[in-house]
């Protein structure tokens, strides 16, 4: 799995949440469950 910088991961079970500050290719596991990708938050438009 390829890590990105700057994006958030979870695992739902423990509900733990990382930030990844370094980019490379790693597997982030809990347990041995493998984390998932959290997906950006919409934030309202400020018009």
């Amino acid at each position: 799995m390829a890590v990105a910088l700057g994006k958030r991961y979870k695992d739902a079970q423990t509900n733990v949440e990382l930030l990844c500050i370094k980019p490379g290719t790693c597997d982030l596991k809990i347990d041995g469950r493998p984390l998932e990708e959290l997906q950006p938050k919409v934030l309202p438009s400020a018009d």
